[in-house]
């Protein structure tokens, strides 16, 4: 009879009409978009919790880790997009342990502390609701899951409808069983669970789940519940008893005699779980409507994170923030959070072309003490450049252009230079002036060499964005787009017409148009003050900005203006003379290859070693070619004696092209001197370089390249002194490693090299040989640059073997220095950039690259960059201590070059100049062992050297 019924009804339920049916047994929806009167709430910290776990790894360039970010913000956009909350809350877990601690220290207490990279992307995760502007509700004590409840609770007493946006089976013991004012959506898989779904899903109704979570337990959260109870069985107990109360009551009518067993002899543990699961609505919570009122998200603070985190897409996608539902109340005033941004200003270009205009420009950037500075020239070079305009700007929604000397049929009155540089020279002798700009060392020599030199604070965008990350591009272009969405077109890249004669030069073109180009620089240039100043100084990078990089683009600015005088005559002797020596090596590779053939082709040269003499074939080029590169044919040398010939032809021929015959054509006629250029902004290290002509790569160790040096003069009554830091590197490593051998060695007047080859051959020092030393000293600077066995083999010329054990016998000895660099590449692999003493950082991301040669190369990276990066930031504040005008009056620095720096001084000056130069040096950052500084002079470069 019983089934009969049953029956009857099942087969009656398939007539019922939707309409009709109760809501308890309706699919769950989500609310209409935009309704009122709506709460998306938001389970934070599970959320970002389960992206971290269920999304394949992702980091940014930079090596910060980023999927579980892309997944919570993947989430949150969803919510804003789809849902259009006329309210919107997140909820997140205490920083400290909950209250449950309190009443069972064995809950969670298996669980192993968070990662460090999923710690940095909650922090991360945080700063994007922030963003968003979703109000946050934290609470010490207080676990994510009982705020959820204490706000669904007053939000469903005040007739408001509640989203939890979760898919946490503890949440969804907040479903009612008989309405669906409270539901949950799990937005990854787009699934919604009222009633009906926690019903099926578990087996019991919304309010008996609180009872079969107790009774089931939780091993991820250590909570006990009753052995052999699992979601089958509990939802058979509480079907029949309704509660665990019931269930207990009952308990002698259980017919299954362990699980009866089981629930007598556990019933402690089954109470205790159910306090354990059972969410906590008694805090006080602040309950505003109006402050749970969403009106959309700060667009531009969202562009900026998107930008540094690298999430092109999500941040090519930003548009106008969501619109607001009818009814709904929009404000975005909440505690713990910012006011809201000014509106964007429309942004504005401007012509000045009188003397008026100018000087009422003049008058605002006195007032404000900041303004933006772009030097428009005729060439890169500005030691040489004629200036065709300037772009200026005060105020971050406009920029200005001061055209000078456009030429063109048609062309406007516009302001002479004389002018604008008088003008300008006011606010640039202001040393409380700030002047920000892009590569402004340009601008600051194209102007003092007419007269206006800089003594005001710059700040350069460009060295800026270098320092926040070094390997990013860091174009205005770049800067622009990635910092504020904003489209700078740059003249270089505009369209070219064909066929039509000669390109126009930017003198050439239209002031209105050069407008279009050069005013937009200046303005977004003094914008990005504003957002890197602040940048710099969060990521503790302020004061080697402040103290080093922008002192120091005053004293580069002076190095390149001062010059260097060549001897071209002798330049063009030497040349000759190599010419000769060209050709006669040219004449004996032909008589080894037996015919004739050209030096210069690669092609030839393969199939005359390989094909012909058939020596073995060492590597090969990337399309699969037989290599001959130097490396190959250094290692080709000891089986016949062409490669070797090649390798002095070769050497000899880039001294010439490169040294010999460009150096001459690099005089500039109206100083007659070279000035070479110096990029602050290219190596990730930190060390600059020097370019147009590049003077850092003269060698020293071959006659020829002693001789180029030779010709580098002083002028007439002066003399080149030369400054040089000895072992600076490994000085550097002794201090950050702080390996007491390493430190003994150095604070010693011994020689480092002999005292590392005592210690790793095992021998006195008195005993160590010539050969010893050298070797010894192949290492010690081969483990800074994080050499390996095969590399140390072969430069030595010995076995991988024997390579191997020189570099474990080093370690042994230092082992302070192995436990620096475990710790450094550790470090790095957390997420931690690795940084010099001042700070100066560097991402590795390939540090978990599944490539291992790519990941090796990051590790010796991460090794070096400390040790290299730091001696860089040595040599750099040396140089802003050395350019103080006051300290050498009468002298000139006129190069730098890796660890030394070159000066012009007069005769009579150069003892004094001398020990100057080697206190300044020598104390330009104090570490625990000396920095020893040597210091020549003479009547050339490679004298002085």
């Amino acid at each position: 009879m019983l089934a009969g019924q049953f029956c009857s009804v099942k087969v009656a339920l398939f007539h019922v009409y939707p309409g009709d049916m109760a809501l308890h047994e309706k699919p769950a929806t989500l609310p209409a978009p935009g309704s009122g009167d709506v709460l998306y709430l938001v389970d934070l910290s599970g959320y970002v919790f389960r992206a971290y776990h269920a999304i394949a790894p992702l980091t940014s360039s930079k090596g910060e880790p980023t999927h579980a970010v892309m997944g919570t913000v993947n989430m949150l956009q969803k919510v804003v997009n789809d849902r259009r909350p006329a309210m919107f809350a997140v909820a997140m877990d205490s920083k400290g342990p909950s209250f449950r601690k309190g009443m069972d220290e064995r809950y969670k207490a298996n669980r192993p502390p968070a990662p460090p990279d999923l710690k940095q992307q909650m922090a991360r995760c945080n700063e994007v609701v922030l963003a968003y502007n979703i109000p946050v509700y934290q609470q010490d004590g207080f676990e994510a899951d009982d705020l959820i409840a204490a706000v669904t609770k007053r939000a469903v007493a005040d007739g408001v409808q509640v989203v939890i946006v979760s898919a946490d089976k503890d949440l969804m013991q907040l479903v009612h069983d008989d309405d669906h004012r409270v539901v949950l959506w799990d937005s990854m898989r787009d699934r919604v669970f009222g009633p009906k779904e926690v019903t099926e899903k578990f087996g019991v109704k919304p309010s008996q789940l609180r009872d079969l979570l107790a009774l089931t337990g939780d091993s991820s959260d250590n909570i006990p519940g009753v052995p052999g109870v699992g979601p089958k069985t509990a939802s058979d107990l509480l079907n029949e008893y309704q509660t665990m109360e019931g269930v207990y009551a009952n308990v002698d009518q259980v017919k299954r005699a362990k699980l009866k067993e089981n629930l007598k002899a556990h019933e402690a543990d089954a109470r205790l779980s159910q306090q354990l699961v059972t969410l906590n609505t008694s805090m006080d919570i602040a309950w505003d409507k109006s402050h749970l009122a969403y009106g959309g998200a700060n667009t531009e603070e969202l562009r900026r994170l998107f930008t540094e985190l690298e999430f092109t897409r999500l941040r090519d996608q930003l548009g106008s923030p969501p619109s607001i539902p009818p009814g709904a109340q929009v404000t975005l005033a909440r505690a713990a959070t910012k006011a809201a941004e000014k509106a964007p200003r429309e942004r504005t270009q401007r012509l000045v072309t009188s003397a008026e205009a100018l000087a009422e420009f003049v008058k605002r950037a006195k007032a404000t003490k900041l303004f933006a500075l772009s030097v428009v020239g005729t060439t890169h070079d500005a030691n040489r450049t004629d200036i065709v305009g300037v772009a200026l700007s005060v105020d971050d929604a406009e920029g200005l252009y001061v055209p000078i000397s456009h030429r063109y049929l048609g062309a406007p009155k516009q302001m002479s230079e004389k002018d604008v540089v008088h003008a300008l020279g006011g606010l640039l002798a202001d040393p409380s002036m700030v002047v920000a700009g892009h590569e402004l060392k340009y601008s600051i020599i194209a102007l003092a060499l007419r007269g206006a030199p800089t003594k005001a604070v710059v700040f350069d965008a460009m060295i800026a964005a270098y320092l926040l990350d070094p390997e990013a591009p860091h174009r205005p272009a770049d800067l622009a787009e990635r910092e504020f969405g904003i489209k700078l077109d740059a003249f270089a890249d505009a369209p070219k017409a064909k066929g039509k004669g000669p390109e126009l030069t930017f003198e050439e073109i239209e002031v209105e148009r050069a407008m279009g180009y050069a005013a937009p620089l200046a303005e977004v240039m003094l914008k990005l003050h504003g957002r890197f100043a602040t940048s710099l100084d969060n990521e503790r990078l302020g004061p080697l900005f402040r103290d080093v990089e922008m002192p120091l683009v005053k004293v580069l600015a002076d190095v390149e203006m001062a010059g260097v005088l060549v001897d071209t005559k002798k330049l063009e002797e030497v040349s000759v003379r190599v010419e000769k020596e060209l050709r006669e090596l040219d004449a004996k590779a032909k008589e080894l290859a037996g015919h004739d053939f050209s030096m210069r082709s690669r092609d030839q040269l393969e199939t005359i070693l390989f094909d012909e003499l058939k020596l073995p074939v060492i590597k090969r080029t990337p399309k699969g070619g037989r290599s001959t590169d130097a490396a190959v044919l250094d290692e080709l040398a000891p089986l016949h004696p062409l490669p070797q010939v090649i390798c002095d032809y070769r050497e000899l021929d880039k001294l010439k092209g490169t040294y010999l015959d460009a150096l001459p054509r690099a005089v500039n006629p109206r100083t007659g001197r070279i000035h070479t250029r110096y990029e602050q902004a290219v190596a990730a290290t930190g060390r600059l370089s020097s370019m147009d002509p590049n003077l850092q790569n003269i060698p020293i160790r071959t006659a020829v390249g002693r001789e180029i040096r030779a010709a580098f003069i002083p002028e007439k009554g002066f003399e080149i002194v030369s400054a040089d830091y000895s072992q600076i590197e490994l000085r550097v490593l002794a201090h950050l490693s702080r390996d007491k051998e390493l430190l003994e060695a150095f604070r010693g007047t011994g020689d480092i090299h002999t005292h590392t080859a005592a210690l790793i051959f095992d021998v006195p020092k008195e005993v160590v040989t010539t050969e010893m030393r050298r070797r010894a000293k192949t290492i010690n600077f081969g483990v800074i640059y994080g050499m390996g066995d095969a590399a140390l083999a072969k430069q030595l010329g010995i076995d991988k073997s024997e390579a191997a054990r020189f570099i474990e016998a080093y370690f042994d000895r230092y082992s302070g220095v192995r436990e620096f660099m475990d710790r450094t590449v550790e470090a790095a692999k957390k997420g931690e950039a690795v940084r010099t003493l001042l700070g100066r950082r560097r991402f590795l991301p390939n540090l978990h690259s599944a490539n291992r040669g790519l990941r090796f190369e990051a590790e010796r990276i991460a090794k070096n960059t400390p040790i290299q990066g730091t001696a860089a930031d040595i040599m750099k504040c040396a140089m802003v201590a050395l350019g103080e005008p006051k300290l050498l009056p009468t002298s000139k620095m006129i190069l730098t070059v890796h660890d030394e720096l070159v000066f012009e001084v007069p005769k009579a000056e150069v003892a004094g100049a001398m020990e100057i130069i080697r206190e300044k040096m020598a104390s330009a950052m104090v570490l625990e062992v000396p920095l020893l500084v040597e210091v020549g002079h003479g009547p050339h470069w490679a004298a002085a050297h």
